[in-house]
């Protein structure tokens, strides 16, 4: 029986159209995902792919859809974008789909900002859990659900490795995003607060990097975090990036399959002889 795959898409800004790219090249190599985790940008990715849109048609959502579509800025109190057009924009792409609707089974993760609390959606509505899984702090207004504010998911879990093994995965490919690199300029408070988080999640990262199969890391971080310029530098990156993986991610579903296969053999070997 083939291995569940399952996608931890993690946090990082703009720089996350990088998933487009890596999910390009599982397209084109057939390989199977059975369960997608995203946080923040990830999550954003993962709802589009799991709500039925394909690598190509969320790439050409992101060059052709103008800054004007998904930002609203509003007078600074909680935060400089109200997140009403994005909300908006993602119902409408995902059709208003709920979890249970989609295509490939999706968890979003975001962060409880009143005690602190890693809080996975799985239900319910998708674009409402993904526009919580945004809020990135200072950036986007909290997201209100009931009694409780919701921030980015990156404060507590930027990559969600272990949300996609608890999904049911056997093998989880992580895309990281908070990686050290060369630094692009900080022109602006988005990459400010961006750059800021992404320092912090490396360090929470490490202690989770084992708990992945495959670590894939675009070499984005010369880029800013905020810029709409460099939607196909940051999918080439992505593209690059599961190209260079494709040999271990291979290794693994072709030694399993074949340890499924000894594992068949042998259990045909025990079974009684029919008489006559």
């Amino acid at each position: 029986m083939r291995p569940k795959i399952g996608l931890a898409l993690g946090a990082g800004g703009l720089r996350g159209l990088a998933h487009i790219g890596v999910l390009r090249v599982l397209e084109r190599e057939k390989i199977p995902i059975d369960y997608i985790a995203g946080c923040s940008i990830g999550s954003l990715i993962g709802a589009l792919y799991c709500a039925g849109l394909d690598a190509e048609t969320i790439y050409k959502l992101a060059k052709h859809l103008k800054r004007r579509h998904w930002i609203d800025f509003v007078i600074p109190k909680m935060g400089i974008i109200s997140g009403d057009r994005v909300l908006a924009m993602l119902r409408l792409l995902t059709k208003q789909k709920k979890f249970e609707d989609l295509s490939i089974p999706l968890s979003v993760i975001a962060t409880d900002l009143g005690n602190g609390r890693e809080v996975v959606f799985n239900e319910g509505d998708v674009a409402t859990a993904v526009r919580a899984s945004i809020s990135v702090p200072g950036v986007f207004v909290p997201y209100q659900l009931g009694e409780i504010l919701y921030v980015d998911g990156a404060v507590l879990n930027p990559t969600p490795i272990d949300v996609a093994r608890k999904m049911g995965s056997d093998y989880v490919i992580a895309v990281d995003l908070a990686h050290k690199g060369e630094t692009g300029t900080i022109t602006n408070l988005f990459d400010v607060i961006i750059q800021a988080i992404n320092i912090m999640e490396r360090q929470m990262f490490n202690q989770r990097q084992e708990e992945c199969d495959v670590l894939l890391r675009p070499k984005v971080a010369h880029l800013s975090p905020s810029s709409f310029d460099s939607i196909d530098e940051c999918v080439a990156l992505g593209e690059q990036a599961a190209e260079e993986s494709l040999p271990e991610i291979k290794r693994i579903l072709d030694n399993s399959l074949t340890e499924d296969d000894l594992e068949s053999e042998e259990n045909q070997d025990r079974q009684p002889e029919m008489q006559d």
